[in-house]
């Protein structure tokens, strides 16, 4: 059972006297999920829940139904950071979720957690074999300031990109949010690093704190552009994930007849547990033998 919160949503904006144009989302129920679900410490859950939350914004860049797969590898004790977005479902998971103190609070510094040597993947599938990936080394281990030197130096776009997680006196998740402000082609780049000074100084996170949980808000305040002109509908977004009891059956299908053979020697159901979302399938040996079949042994 995992605690409910206010409908967590997206919106993207132009600024009408400027050229900038800005994505803001409030992420507080997609970061507390994913702390409850993984069970992290709270230095992870800060990571994770910036993770998810710029992965979510790099999807605005996209086509809808588009995926959008971030992968952050460091020397740190947390190791990686994965997330996974199509249209507002994400869905993440770090490799060592227990890492960095317990009793840590207040706004995080998290290089040391991811460390500062390793690198950041970025795959967008388009669909129709159509894919496109980039990396780049990481610079500061602070996620959101290595996604945003992937925009700059990968996709070659004047960004500005900010991701916060807020955490209360017991270390749980009680706000989170982010903003992503690029230049236009006509731009001016300095406009853009202009947003980068309001973000490094914490502004984004004295918004949150506050309790300002409007993306509309987050974005005038960070930028001030008080003639923000936003762009269709709020966007919805989640913490899903797409596995289920018939896709791990399939997944399990890809095995060879020989491993398929052992598991069911072994007499007792498998239970499998899902990165992504720390849920748990069992299957039976009964499920096992249908999928073995009448194959021959390889």
């Amino acid at each position: 059972m995992f605690t409910e919160m206010a409908s967590d949503h997206l919106i993207r904006g132009v600024g009408r006297s400027s050229t900038l144009r800005v994505a803001a989302v409030v992420t507080t129920g997609v970061a507390l999920e994913a702390a409850e679900r993984h069970h992290l410490s709270p230095p992870a859950a800060c990571a994770v829940g910036r993770a998810l939350t710029s992965g979510l914004l790099l999807a605005t860049l996209t086509k809808g139904g588009e995926r959008v797969t971030v992968q952050l590898v460091g020397n740190g004790p947390i190791g990686a950071i994965t997330v996974d977005v199509t249209d507002g479902d994400v869905r993440g998971y770090a490799r060592h979720p227990a890492a960095g103190p317990a009793d840590a609070r207040g706004r995080l510094r998290i290089g040391d957690l991811l460390g500062r040597y390793g690198v950041v993947n970025v795959l967008r599938d388009m669909g129709l074999r159509d894919r496109y990936q980039g990396q780049i080394s990481l610079v500061t281990g602070e996620i959101d300031e290595d996604l945003e030197a992937y925009l700059r130096t990968s996709e070659q776009v004047p960004s500005a990109l900010g991701c916060e997680v807020v955490l209360d006196d017991q270390g749980a998740v009680v706000a989170a949010g982010g903003v992503l402000v690029q230049s236009l082609p006509e731009g001016d780049p300095e406009s853009v690093r202009e947003v980068q000074e309001a973000l490094r100084s914490g502004e984004l996170y004295r918004l949150l704190a506050a309790g300002v949980v409007s993306p509309v808000e987050l974005a005038r305040r960070v930028t001030g552009l008080d003639d923000l002109e936003v762009l269709g509908d709020d966007r919805p977004v989640q913490f899903a994930c797409r596995c289920s009891q018939g896709r791990i059956e399939d997944m399990l299908a890809l095995l060879s007849s020989v491993d398929l053979d052992e598991m069911i020697a072994d007499e007792k159901p498998t239970d499998i547990t899902c990165n992504f979302c720390n849920a748990s399938y069992r299957v039976e040996r009964e499920a096992l033998e249908r999928i073995r079949g009448p194959r021959q042994a390889n």
